[in-house]
């Protein structure tokens, strides 16, 4: 991590720390505090007082003073869950609302689970294909969706879809990158030649740095349908 990162990372560490202490003072703190305030006034030779104000507060501070050891620990995996809050998987089990399935065409999708590990709501998270052929002959960014990830959310953000269709009619010889629908003709669709590929997907967060994952995709000749599974290099 770089200067910045690392101020980041003592800064949310210590937020977190501070503030579940703080929470818990009044919780499960304070069936400890007693015996930690009495062992810290015992070591500092402060004899034990008959004010119940006193005895109140002394124990409301050990409780605190317990909860700053614990939430430490606690919070440094809270803080790096939110320093790397995505955790990123392929599936091609799971069908797009938008994906045609009847007794003449049925359709199949690839898509990237995205998981938020992190308590924080983020906004405005944007999927790409870094590597979708573009209009040109060439590769590049195409996008594929905008969203929101709440606190310890998923949500499944589709990629790719194809399809088999019943005789008369012949099965996709291409498979179709997901993205925005266009008004022009042909509705903004967007093919990779051949039966498979190699597909670079990107989940950026505002604020955060980006996600990516490589999965290959492929028609299954055999089981007419679309395949994909994870690359972990």
């Amino acid at each position: 991590m770089n200067w910045k990162q690392t101020r980041l990372f003592l800064q949310r560490w210590f937020g977190y720390t501070i503030r579940d202490a703080f929470a818990q003072t009044f919780g499960w703190l304070t069936l400890f505090g007693s015996s930690v305030s009495g062992f810290f006034l015992a070591m500092s030779g402060v004899s034990v007082t008959n004010d119940q104000f006193t005895n109140n507060l002394v124990v409301a501070v050990g409780g605190f003073v317990l909860g700053l050891g614990v939430y430490a620990i606690i919070g440094f995996f809270k803080t790096r869950r939110f320093m790397q809050p995505l955790a990123l998987s392929i599936t091609d089990d799971v069908r797009s609302p938008d994906s045609t399935f009847n007794d003449q065409i049925r359709g199949y999708s690839v898509a990237t689970v995205v998981q938020n590990r992190s308590d924080v709501h983020w906004k405005d998270c944007t999927a790409h294909v870094m590597n979708a052929p573009l209009y040109d002959g060439s590769t590049g960014s195409r996008f594929v969706e905008k969203f929101d990830l709440p606190p310890k959310s998923k949500k499944t953000v589709f990629i790719a879809y194809w399809s088999s269709r019943e005789l008369p009619n012949v099965d996709d010889t291409d498979i179709r990158l997901t993205g925005p629908l266009g008004a022009c003709f042909g509705g903004n669709v967007c093919r990779i030649p051949g039966p498979a590929a190699i597909l670079h997907i990107r989940i950026h967060l505002q604020d955060s740095d980006a996600e990516d994952v490589r999965c290959r995709v492929w028609i299954d000749e055999s089981e007419r349908r679309l395949r994909a599974t994870l690359l972990t290099s």
